[in-house]
């Protein structure tokens, strides 16, 4: 369901990113899908390994750590 989810999202994010800057078939070989299916997986999984009042905060940790946080952060 992942892999089908990440080709779903792929022409929206196109529009998106960099205001549309990229085709969908660029933005795509410019992303690791590899990466953002198991960063997926490691979130679907904060379901399973948190009760409803800690998931808020374990979702917060993860995003802190996310590769680009910091340039994101900045507004880069």
């Amino acid at each position: 369901m992942l892999d089908a989810a990440f080709y779903a999202a792929i022409k929206p994010a196109s529009a998106e990113v960099f205001d549309g800057l990229y085709t969908p078939k660029q933005l795509e070989a410019m992303v690791d899908k590899s990466l953002i299916v198991s960063i997926a997986k490691k979130f679907l999984n904060l379901t399973y390994t948190n009760s409803q009042k800690s998931l808020p905060g374990a979702i917060d940790e993860m995003l802190s750590n996310l590769p680009g946080r910091q340039e994101w952060e900045e507004g880069k």
